[in-house]
């Protein structure tokens, strides 16, 4: 059998080793020999199948978005019919032809969290803020998830995110009812420091609704934020100079900063607009603190020391009560700091000729001060024996 050689290049039988292919030849020849005019149609012919590709391919992809629109307008429809499921079909047929668009993810997101799938709905939205970290509506929706599980700190940070994330419409509106939101999170988790932050930062952003500032100053309140509180109020009466809770809510505001002439005024100012037996406690003692308080305005240098000197008289039966609750003569000497403070009481409070002077009443107020100190510390907080005291050395110590 004879042997068979071929060739290097295209694979077809030559006549022997190193013979010229004829094939191969054959192309050259065509090739060499083509001219201009043919390679001009063979190249417009090729950028012609180019652009018809190019034009199929858009118009394919066009269709693919009209189809996948089609899908989104029908899953939007099912979510304002409450049809939950139906949406959540409808928006992964949309996804199926636009698998990144951030819209329709959205709304699967959404759909999902609307019918209670919320594993679900996390999976969706954390991707979703890897690509948008500054999305409002995606953290606000993180934000629920996480509230909802417990998860009280994360949810704070998702509601930060939210409150100063991206809101394209109602951004002003949509804010404060987060605001809200968190504040009712942090009071129902007991979280008092948060709650207060949050508080002071729906006050400095200013809102015209009184329901909300009525609400917020009553918190404030609870939070101890007194004169932010008594601000809110006052600006509830410039509106409404007959708003017995902004009265209520002022009067009690202004008693804790220890300003009891304007607490009185407003508890006075409660009671035209109906009546109750605790203001009206308020309101005397408010009178009683007032006659005791040796730096009310415009007191005379006399009356200031018979009233300094009343504190020390007063300061001095509140230790003797909370050393001697059964009322029985005390036994045994004091102890020395007690005997001490004693002895000035007495040398104080015995003397002939008493000389009223600035000086007399600032040793008399220090000497009442450490008489309290000895009463409370004996006595329990919550059960103080003389209140107007209480509150006037309070008032004095600030």
């Amino acid at each position: 059998m004879s042997q068979r050689y071929t060739c290097m290049i295209c694979r077809n039988e030559i006549a022997h080793l190193g013979a010229e292919c004829p094939y191969c030849k054959g192309r050259y020849v065509i090739a060499e020999g083509a001219s201009p005019r043919m390679l001009a149609f063979v190249l417009a012919v090729m950028v012609g199948v180019f652009a018809l590709t190019g034009i199929y391919a858009r118009s394919f992809k066009a269709e693919s978005r009209g189809r996948g629109r089609l899908h989104f307008e029908a899953a939007e429809s099912k979510m304002s019919e409450g049809l939950y499921d139906e949406a959540i079909e409808r928006y992964r047929d949309a996804l199926l032809y636009s698998r990144d668009d951030p819209t329709y993810r959205l709304g699967l997101a959404q759909a999902l969290f609307a019918a209670r799938r919320y594993s679900e709905t996390e999976i969706y939205l954390v991707g979703l803020r890897v690509g948008d970290p500054t999305s409002g509506i995606v953290n606000h929706l993180l934000a629920q998830l996480a509230a909802r599980d417990g998860r009280i700190d994360e949810a704070v940070s998702y509601y930060r995110n939210a409150v100063h994330g991206d809101w394209r419409a109602d951004a002003d509106e949509t804010r404060l009812r987060l605001l809200l939101e968190l504040v009712d999170l942090l009071e129902e988790s007991g979280r008092t420091q948060l709650l207060t932050a949050a508080l002071l930062e729906l006050t400095d952003g200013g809102h015209d609704d009184p329901a909300v500032s009525r609400r917020l100053a009553s918190l404030l309140l609870e939070t101890e934020v007194y004169d932010r509180a008594s601000s809110i109020y006052a600006s509830l009466l410039a509106s409404d100079s007959k708003d017995r809770s902004a009265h209520l809510g002022r009067a009690e505001a202004e008693f804790h900063l220890g300003n009891y002439l304007t607490a009185q005024k407003h508890y006075q100012e409660t009671q035209r607009y109906g009546a109750d037996k605790s203001t009206e406690a308020r309101i005397d003692l408010c009178e009683r603190i007032i006659e005791l308080d040796p730096t009310g305005r415009g007191i005379e240098l006399a009356a200031r020391f018979d009233r300094s000197r009343l504190l020390v008289e007063r300061a001095r039966a509140a230790f003797m009560t909370c050393n001697n609750p059964s009322g029985a003569d005390l036994k045994g000497p004091l102890p020395p700091n007690q005997a001490a403070v004693m002895g000035r009481a007495d040398e104080s409070l015995n003397a002939r000729r008493p000389r009223a002077s600035d000086a007399a009443v600032e040793s008399n107020i220090l000497l009442a001060e450490e008489f309290w100190d000895l009463a409370t510390f004996r006595c329990q907080p919550s059960d103080p024996p003389d209140e107007p005291l209480r509150h006037v050395l309070a008032k004095l110590a600030r």
